[in-house]
């Protein structure tokens, strides 16, 4: 199964969209600053963790603030293919700065959730 022009375009303008949403929650409105722990690193976590509760993967944070989602593969057991970067930015960081990984991967997990389809243990 493969993303055609017309799911890739929309995919795109959705990780866009999403990038744009994030770059709004920042220290400064100068720039873009999320550093490790702030209050805005934690307002980005829930709002990715929203993100990818509707893609259909198990959400929760982790002891050291880590964001973490999982989309379980068909049987029980099977091997996980991890995706993903930071939320947390360095201050006055490039608009991407750690946001596209977790977004490309999201959507990535988006798109094999609406087809109904999860990796099986061959994949």
């Amino acid at each position: 199964m493969k993303m055609n022009a017309s799911e890739a375009q929309t995919a795109a303008a959705r990780v866009m969209a999403r990038c744009d949403a994030l770059a709004e929650i920042s220290e400064s409105s100068e720039g873009l600053t999320r550093v490790y722990l702030s209050p805005e690193h934690l307002r980005a976590n829930a709002r990715v963790g929203e993100w990818m509760k509707a893609a259909g993967m198990q959400v929760w944070q982790d002891a050291v603030g880590n964001i973490c989602g999982r989309y379980e593969a068909a049987e029980s057991g099977a091997p996980a293919l991890l995706l993903g970067s930071h939320l947390d930015t360095v201050r006055n960081a490039g608009r991407y700065d750690g946001m596209l990984g977790v977004l490309t991967a999201i959507e990535t997990v988006q798109w094999l959730h609406d087809r109904q389809q999860t990796p099986a243990a061959g994949d």
